[in-house]
């Protein structure tokens, strides 16, 4: 399966000097702009040294290039990149998604300054439990240092989110506020918490050490599954404890329940391990009337097909696909980081009016989301292109 470099086609116009000096009297550049369609991609402008001066992502790339080498003679506060530019690069896209990940990939290999910028935009956030120490962390996208031991846990929208979902943890099982006493274990101090009855105590051997690591594993693995499942096992646990007239178990359970259900959902929504992750991005493809569906797992984001809503076996590919997808390192590296970070910034956006090219994001951690797949290739099917005026962010090197 190709990767997502690969399978872009493109569109190169070179010599663009010699263009110029051809061109009719008052046409000068206007026959490179016209061989670019007037739709959403990504536009790359090359120097004569081969070095990149300007990769963009754009709603109308013929409009774009027009812009950027000053076709129509106009004083603009643009920079008129006619006399510099060598060859343009474009790459057309079905979406918002396709070229914010074709800009990554090309800034990764042209411009550091350029990726180091989208990281810090994409950036997300990380949780992460360490069993050994019995304690959790808040790290991000842009560098995460967990051990293979640790549990990460993400995306989070916010490193706060991720704080509170780590305060939470520590409310709902009785684990330690205060990682450096529990390091003096069983000869720590007690803290305050063990005076209210919040704590049993493990710092100042109170309580076996054995007894909080099986707490700490119960938190660890609520966090693991996401919010949604453990809040239904926590229902689930309150109906028993209700038929079996536990009230007071039931009523301890509910305390729990309530406490999760204070959290910025929205901001954790998306959140569990992310060992083994993977998922499909379906967005509208370049051909109008079909969907494109995209795998992501340990190998980066690869195109798995394009098809139309009413595509069979689509749903079966994707399991075959999820079936065999690569096993990520333990912890990830910087690569895969970005690309989830990416991919997590859209996950997290909300769909608008504005903005229908939004990709849809499968989780497959768990389990294949059967019919949403369909539904998904029959929304990102019938969308109709937004528009000239649909234009994206703009990267220029400095």
């Amino acid at each position: 399966m190709s990767s997502l470099i690969e399978h872009a086609q493109t569109i190169t116009v070179e010599g663009l000097r010699s263009n110029k000096q051809d061109a009719p009297s008052g046409a000068s550049c206007f026959v490179v702009s016209a061989r670019f369609p007037a739709s959403r991609g990504v536009v790359e402008f090359v120097a004569n040294d081969g070095s990149t001066v300007l990769l963009a992502a754009t709603g109308n790339m013929r409009r774009f290039i027009a812009d950027r080498l000053n076709e129509d003679g106009q004083s603009s506060p643009k920079a008129n990149l006619a006399p510099i530019a060598a060859r343009i690069i474009a790459y057309p896209t079905g979406s918002a998604f396709e070229s914010d990940s074709i800009v990554l990939e090309r800034a990764r290999r042209v411009d550091p300054e350029l990726l180091a910028k989208l990281n810090d935009q994409n950036q997300r956030a990380f949780l992460v439990l360490d069993p050994k120490a019995g304690t959790w962390r808040v790290e991000d996208t842009r560098g995460l240092s967990a051990d293979p031991s640790e549990r990460v846990i993400g995306p989070i929208l916010t490193d706060k989110a991720a704080r509170l979902l780590g305060e939470t943890l520590d409310d709902v099982f009785e684990l330690c506020r205060y990682p450096k006493e529990l390091a003096f274990a069983p000869n720590g101090c007690a803290c305050a918490y063990k005076e209210m009855g919040r704590c049993p105590g493990v710092c100042d051997g109170s309580e076996p050490m054995e007894a909080f690591r099986a707490r700490f594993a119960q938190a660890l693995n609520a966090a693991s599954v996401g919010i949604g499942a453990w809040g239904e096992q926590l229902g689930a646990e309150i109906a028993d404890a209700s038929d079996a007239m536990d009230f007071e178990r039931a009523q301890r359970t509910k305390r729990s329940l309530d406490a999760i259900e204070k959290l910025p959902i929205e901001a954790i929504e998306h959140a569990g391990a992310i060992d083994g992750f993977a998922c499909v991005c379906i967005t509208p493809s370049v051909r109008k009337g079909w969907a494109m569906v995209w795998g992501f797992d340990a190998s980066g984001l690869v195109p798995m097909l394009s098809t139309q809503d009413d595509a069979a076996g689509v749903e079966g590919m994707i399991e075959r696909w999820a079936s065999a997808s690569s096993s990520m390192p333990a912890p990830p590296n910087q690569v895969w980081l970005d690309r989830f970070a990416l991919i997590s910034r859209h996950w997290f956006t909300k769909p608008a009016r504005a903005r229908r090219r939004r990709v849809t994001i499968l989780d497959l951690r768990h389990s294949c989301p059967g019919r949403k797949i369909i539904k998904a290739i029959s929304q990102a099917a019938a969308v109709v292109e937004l528009g000239c005026d649909d234009e994206e962010q703009t990267h220029i090197r400095g």
